[in-house]
């Protein structure tokens, strides 16, 4: 009877838990008080909550730095492509058909994704140039280090008969230009999920990645090699927990999430914690979550000063079908304050997100989604312009209509 609930709840993650990327930016811009696939990449174990699904993203679409300071832009017709597209799936076997739910288990998944850019990789590349997307740590000119290939992850998992369920992952980018260029990233991770009472479950990882970068100096027309970014031995971690407490009377989730990020590399060191609780409810025909958390950051970059941050974020999403049963609506909001000071004086000044930059990053974020059978599903992160001025069909030409696509299909 223990192992059919554990297997039940699992089973309930699987259908109420489904998430990508781009829901996730638009229901509150992170996922760290819900479960969802994306969760893979952090949590390998949690491969074994989404069996047999392929996966695929067209990237992310927003306005280039020229196109920012153009109020004419889009009048000037010009195609251009998604930047950061990625795919792959997972493929599992079960050692115990059966036709009971949540009987597969044990079972093994594989799953592997392909050209995915990961948040690390924007402190060795600086992200792309014509694009507000780069990293904004140590100085150094954006073209310094060539662009990585590769960019593999690959994940394993393992599910026991008792519904537990551990996982490894690996991201592999790598590039090298002559003796002088390089930027690499190698990461590794381990995870778990166990289910530690008949309503509770714990998820946890911790992860390594090192990094290489070296790259010239071309801001003078000049080829002068640099220092390396990162010595032979510099690291990254990342720990990350969360608790699934299963609440009745709410018809949910009550999740406490402590995250920890540490960077130490040559020219560029961060640490940053977060820390908080939240609550994700199942409501007619939709689903609403919201969260409080803790944050604290330090940074510390070779060239200017060092600064350190004191604050919390807010953060809130809603989905909910209108009309059918495959149609989604989706609406978040995500506000982060922090007290920022610089250097050795205690004076400071408070920093928040964005409001409205056409960013992800924004205050708010609304999106769609199309659900087959809870099968074949796609979702849209809409450009926040869509919502007054309908695109084309009303003002004329906007920059874009969405800025991100991803689909799922599981089989």
């Amino acid at each position: 009877m223990k192992r059919f609930f554990a297997c039940m709840a699992v089973v309930g993650w699987v259908v109420a838990g489904y998430a990508t990327d781009s829901r996730i930016a638009a229901l509150g811009g992170h996922d760290a008080f819900f479960m969802d696939d994306y969760s893979i990449y952090r949590n390998p174990a949690n491969v074994n909550i989404y069996p047999n699904l392929l996966i695929a993203s067209s990237g992310l679409y927003v306005q280039t730095k020229a196109e920012k300071q153009d109020s004419l832009a889009a009048l000037r017709k010009a195609n251009r492509d998604p930047i950061r597209p990625y795919g792959g799936g997972i493929l599992s076997y079960s050692f115990n058909e059966g036709n009971e739910a949540g009987s597969q288990y044990p079972m093994f998944s594989l799953g592997m994704t392909m050209n995915r850019h990961d948040e690390m990789l924007d402190y060795v590349t600086w992200g792309e140039p014509e694009f507000d997307t780069a990293f904004a740590g140590s100085a150094g000119d954006i073209d310094m280090y060539p662009d990585p290939v590769g960019k593999f992850d690959l994940l394993l998992g393992y599910a026991f008969p008792g519904g537990g369920m551990i996982g490894l992952g690996s991201y592999v980018a790598f590039q090298q230009e002559g003796a002088d260029q390089e930027a690499s990233l190698y990461r590794f991770n381990v995870g778990m999920n166990l289910p530690v009472a008949r309503t509770t479950d714990l998820e946890g990882s911790v992860g390594i990645g090192l990094v290489s970068a070296a790259g010239l100096d071309t801001a003078t027309g000049e080829s002068v090699p640099l220092a390396s970014f990162a010595d032979n031995g510099d690291f990254a971690a990342k720990f990350d927990l969360r608790l699934f407490s299963a609440l009745t009377v709410i018809n949910g989730d009550f999740v406490p999430h402590v995250s920890v990020d540490l960077l130490n590399f040559k020219k560029y060191s961060l640490l940053s914690v977060a820390g908080g609780l939240g609550v994700n409810i199942n409501i007619d025909r939709g689903f609403t979550w919201g969260g409080l958390e803790f944050l604290y950051e330090t940074r510390e970059p070779e060239v200017g000063d060092a600064s350190s941050g004191l604050g919390g974020r807010l953060s809130l999403g809603l989905e909910r079908n209108l009309v059918w049963d495959w149609f989604l609506l989706r609406g978040g909001l995500n506000k982060e304050l922090l007290f920022v000071t610089t250097g050795d004086t205690e004076d400071g000044r408070w920093e928040q997100n964005p409001e409205a930059d056409g960013t992800e990053d924004d205050f708010a974020n609304v999106g769609i989604g199309l659900n087959f059978e809870n099968r074949l599903r796609v979702d849209w992160v809409l450009g926040m312009d869509f919502l007054h001025t309908g695109g084309n069909l009303i003002s004329g030409p906007q920059h874009h209509l969405f800025s991100r696509m991803t689909f799922t299909y599981s089989f």
